[in-house]
């Protein structure tokens, strides 16, 4: 090889080199500009969020922001309003009150289908666990108040405690499911509540529920288990999510309770 060729092929290379250097700082550029624009969205995003003076879960799981994304994106479809953009409408206005509530109990006692029952009016016999926590928004009229209910399902898998519980700290009022057809369930009642009084609010609301109740081989006495919610100043009902009996009747109830008390303690200030 003489000196011109090598002279040649050392310019090619240095060219190639030189080309891939320009590429790499391209990249970089574009990776910066994205991460600028996703973090001026995030900040955006929050600054909303402390401007609507609504105290928030301290972390929205992936999944959940997943799903808040489909629905939005949905809606140019289908769907009612307060379909469209369920987070949006937490935070409209035109409610008088809004509520955070939490489902919680024992796995498998029917916790998910019976938060469906109420916000979808649907029943799944084939139900998948909730893999840490899910929710739904729904709109009711209590007492001449309407009032935006942002109701979290929780997973009963005790692993998941460390996740579940710190949703307990802003809701409401709290629903405790157990299956009428095991008596375990109903027994766990008591650690779910240590929970509840370790986490929750001095003023959450809770409500005791026997699910499955349309089943036959009702284990657990529902005299008993009223006397104990009642005892400590709890609701209690036997429900069904299946044939849709008292489902509606446990959170209507549960809001004109957490009603009363708010209004109870806005009369105390004057």
């Amino acid at each position: 090889m003489d000196f011109r060729s090598t002279a040649a092929m050392a310019e090619i290379t240095a060219q190639i080199g030189q080309n891939l250097h320009d590429v790499n700082q391209n990249d970089t550029r574009q990776q910066t500009k994205r991460q600028k624009h996703l973090s001026r969205k995030q900040k955006d995003e929050t600054e909303q969020l402390q401007n609507t003076g609504v105290s928030y879960p301290p972390r929205l799981p992936r999944h959940i922001e997943i799903q808040v994304r489909n629905r939005q994106s949905q809606a140019k479809t289908s769907g009612s309003v307060a379909d469209r953009c369920p987070r949006q409408n937490f935070f409209s206005p035109s409610v008088d009150y809004k509520m955070q509530m939490v489902i919680i109990g024992d796995r498998h006692v029917g916790k998910t289908c019976f938060l469906e029952r109420y916000t979808d009016h649907r029943f799944q016999q084939e139900s998948k666990s909730t893999v840490g926590i899910d929710f739904r928004m729904k709109t009711v009229t209590v007492a001449g108040q309407r009032v935006r209910l942002q109701i979290w399902d929780t997973a009963g898998q005790e692993r998941f405690n460390s996740i579940t519980t710190a949703y307990y700290r802003n809701a409401r009022g709290i629903i405790l499911i157990y299956d009428v057809t095991n008596p375990e369930t109903y027994l766990n009642i008591s650690k779910w509540l240590d929970l509840v009084h370790e986490y929750a609010r001095n003023d959450a609301e809770v409500a005791i529920v026997g699910n499955k109740a349309d089943l036959p081989d009702v284990q657990v006495n529902p005299l008993k288990a009223r006397n104990f919610a009642e005892k400590w100043g709890y609701l209690f009902y036997e429900t069904s999510a299946k044939e849709s009996l008292n489902v509606e009747t446990v959170f209507v109830n549960l809001v004109y309770k957490i009603l009363k008390q708010v209004r109870g303690s806005k009369a105390s200030k004057y």
